[in-house]
């Protein structure tokens, strides 16, 4: 592969394929979107919202408050031949009492996210086609947190981060880049029905790329993640209604504001409405059970923003 098409995919798909609304030349967008079809149809609205296995992506700390153990597989349709897929499980631990007696609550979770994008159309400079390509980002995510006080928990993920761009090199081999990154997190209950919480996400995420594989000159480069600060807060009505609200900001990056709103219908079902920086949000969920054990689907549409298209995202929860 010469250096020309090289460098035109290189830029093509670092530069931020998941990327909108003029932020996509930075590192590690896929991180900066929402995956579960709850958390999307809120508004992508979710750092002070303890519930399911995907909170560890969110907030770490909120694991400590999970009601019970959940698995969580989800899978977002996305224009431009884009995908999104999550698995996760998360679990609060049983409480213990420490030296003074007070009990004190923790909670794990485990979670691998995917980002791909198929049908890339390679161009050498003259214009003329060379084919297609595909990229995909990994991201594995390793979180642990503990409430002290019943009222305040901090928690921390470990993320592992994988980019591999196939058939770049001069063989045809795949381009590769591994990373590692942390969040930090906390969680306060004030008052009962009302939270806050704040998360630093991606200190230290970075992908470092060395190209000297692709062509003769290689070298090696270093793309920063930006690093990000969401404040959020929720209150709930007991029984039928969930209201939350997220502000987040980064030095790169323009501030984005986060809301939702979710009406529910004793067990059986709910509606989501949400706005994620000025897209409109809609979802819907179903839950029932199946051998004793609350199962919830979740579906969530998101409108075209300066756009080709609408996001679709499906989620399946089982608690157990």
């Amino acid at each position: 592969m010469n250096i020309r098409i090289s460098i035109l995919l290189i830029v093509l798909v670092v530069s931020g394929v998941w990327g909108r609304n003029g932020d996509g030349g930075y590192a590690g967008a896929f991180l900066r979107m929402a995956y579960g079809a709850r958390a999307q149809a809120l508004g992508d609205a979710y750092s002070a919202i303890p519930e399911g296995a995907i909170s560890g992506m969110y907030n770490p700390a909120l694991l400590p408050h999970l009601p019970h153990r959940q698995l969580a597989l989800a899978y977002g349709y996305l224009p431009l031949d884009r995908r999104t897929s999550f698995v996760g499980f998360a679990m609060p631990l049983q409480p213990h009492r420490d030296e003074s007696g007070q009990l004190m609550k923790a909670g794990f979770s485990l979670a691998w996210l995917r980002a791909g994008v198929n049908n890339i159309d390679g161009r050498d400079m003259s214009g003329n086609s060379i084919g297609t390509f595909s990229n995909s980002e990994d991201a594995f995510y390793f979180s642990f947190a503990m409430a002290p006080v019943s009222m305040f928990s901090v928690g921390l993920s470990a993320k592992v981060l994988y980019n591999r761009m196939p058939n770049m090199t001069n063989d045809d081999a795949a381009l590769t880049s591994r990373g590692f990154g942390i969040d930090i997190g906390a969680y306060l209950t004030p008052i009962n029905n009302f939270a806050l919480g704040v998360v630093l996400r991606d200190n230290n995420s970075k992908y470092t790329w060395n190209t000297d594989k692709v062509w003769e000159r290689g070298t090696s480069t270093t793309y920063k993640f930006p690093r990000v600060l969401r404040v959020a807060a929720s209150y709930r009505v007991p029984k039928w209604l969930l209201l939350t609200a997220e502000l987040e900001d980064s030095k790169e990056q323009n501030p984005r504001f986060h809301a939702g709103a979710e009406f529910n219908y004793q067990e059986i079902g709910s509606l989501q409405l949400g706005l994620d920086d000025l897209r409109p949000c809609f979802g819907l969920g179903f839950g029932a059970y199946l051998f004793n054990r609350r199962t919830t689907l979740n579906y969530a549409y998101v409108f075209a923003d300066e756009g080709p298209g609408a996001d679709h995202l499906f989620t399946w929860c089982f608690d157990f």
